[in-house]
């Protein structure tokens, strides 16, 4: 399978063609979407298949909202293990820092950036292969529906962003509802799907902050992630070197053979990519590092095991480049 979404989203918009009285089993079959897998909360689609069903939905319904209706729906379940990890988190930002970094969970075609500027915060929805074609305008919808909602239940109470903006052409059947469901104007024909938020309100606390649960949820998702297949090799490697871990200090060699490649191959593919083995191996390391910290129960020696390092030197000194507390000394 090529680049694949969550059947999470498969059964919102199962669920809303539904309530609407239209046959969403009829299409599905027409876009090719086996049944059964809907009933597997772990189970995953095509993309292509996803944006043959938005398709078909949206000509069903003739409704130019159609996704932001979808979206309306989102629940803690619906992204996995990631819906709970973000409501459990301190703040708004780090809600959505961490759906960013496990995109891949809800769909492997997208990816969520999230930049900073003069006060405001931008949170950016884009396909992963920088290809705006490659994302329907009612997926977009549902999908910053959803990270709104998120917001909204994380916080208890209503989130409003500063502005969102669309790449879709303004509608006039659209834009009304878009704007009195968002809170805010709606910039069309934009350059980007983005939804623009003040930073003091992404960064105050939340009530429902529970860092264990995040842990618990974090180790879940990379789990989860490392089974997922991917067209690119730098995530390939990423997973291999979540499994291998544990297993002690890795090298180049060995994470090459297990993905059938020379060493010489993976390296050349890893550059035509943007990255190397090292800044691979290190950022995972230190994205394992910040999760495992927060757990108490953990010594400074099965932190260091966790992470594959055989020097306590070489560990505390990833440690400070990381900025990452060390765990207390062991008993």
């Amino acid at each position: 399978m090529g680049p694949s979404s969550l059947s999470s989203w498969v059964r919102l918009i199962a669920g809303t063609l539904a309530a609407r009285g239209i046959d969403a089993e009829g299409l599905l079959r027409r876009a090719g979407m086996p049944i059964d897998r809907l009933e597997d909360p772990n189970a995953r689609y095509p993309l292509s298949a996803m944006h043959r069903l938005w398709m078909l939905a949206t000509d069903a319904t003739r409704d130019p909202c159609f996704g932001l209706e979808v979206g309306r729906s989102w629940h803690p379940t619906t992204f996995h293990a990631l819906g709970y990890s973000a409501l459990a988190c301190a703040t708004l930002r780090e809600a959505l820092g961490y759906v960013a970094r496990y995109c891949r969970v809800v769909s492997t075609g997208a990816r969520i950036d999230i930049v900073d500027h003069e006060g405001d915060v931008s949170i950016v929805l884009a396909s992963r292969d920088h290809s705006p074609a490659q994302a329907t305008e009612p997926a977009v919808q549902a999908g910053l529906a959803a990270l709104v909602i998120l917001c909204r239940v994380a916080r208890g109470g209503p989130v409003v962003p500063q502005r969102v903006t669309l790449q879709q052409d303004n509608n006039p059947q659209a834009s009304a509802r878009l704007r009195e469901f968002f809170g805010c104007v709606v910039e069309f024909s934009a350059s980007q799907n983005a939804l623009v938020f003040r930073a003091s309100d992404l960064d105050a606390p939340l009530p429902t902050a529970n860092p264990v649960l995040v842990q618990i949820s974090a180790q879940a998702l990379e789990r989860y992630v490392a089974r997922i297949p991917s067209d690119t090799l730098a995530d390939r490697v990423r997973s291999r070197i979540i499994r291998l871990l544990p297993s002690g200090p890795i090298g180049q060699e060995a994470v090459a053979r297990s993905l059938d490649l020379s060493l010489r191959s993976m390296q050349r593919k890893l550059k035509e990519e943007g990255a190397t083995f090292r800044e691979l191996l290190d950022d995972t390391r230190r994205r394992l590092a910040d999760q495992y910290a927060k757990d108490s129960t953990l010594s400074s020696s099965e932190l260091a095991y966790l992470l594959g390092f055989s020097e306590a030197s070489s560990f505390r000194r990833a440690l400070r480049r990381w900025n990452v507390n060390s765990p207390s000394a062991d008993a």
